[in-house]
């Protein structure tokens, strides 16, 4: 009889009498925990980029005269959200001369030409668009 039969014997019982689930218990709630926290985090944070979004291409600008600058962009969102976008002018110094906020109504075109004039401080040398974001 060998050592592990006479432990066995003496104890009722060896370690390999648990079953697969009860031997690997600890590591299927553990792994569990992992997946449900992971799947919760990309879905709360949008991490695949599946939610609603918007860009914005600058086209041009025109218009440049002492105080005011046109500025030509191609909007991009998702039809039916709220869209701002900043909208600013730069000098030869590449200091902003001039800035201003713009609200978009929701709309079912996904992609829109914008035009926007803002006025500046100083006379601009070019126009763009900063960044735009859903409201």
């Amino acid at each position: 009889m060998s050592t592990e039969d006479n432990l066995a014997d003496r104890y009722g019982r060896s370690r390999d009498d648990r079953g697969p689930i009860r031997r690997n218990l600890g590591v299927i709630i553990v792994s569990s925990v992992i997946i449900v926290g992971l799947v919760s985090w990309v879905i709360f944070t949008d991490a695949l980029g599946f939610g609603p979004q918007t860009s914005a291409r600058d086209l041009g600008f025109e218009d440049l005269t002492e105080t005011s600058v046109t500025v030509e962009f191609e909007l991009t969102a998702t039809p039916g959200h709220e869209v701002a976008c900043a909208v600013q002018a730069l000098n030869t110094s590449f200091a902003i001369v001039g800035w201003k906020v713009f609200i978009y109504p929701p709309s079912q075109q996904r992609i829109r030409d914008i035009k926007e004039t803002i006025t500046t401080s100083q006379p601009a040398t070019t126009g763009l668009v900063y960044q735009c974001w859903l409201t």
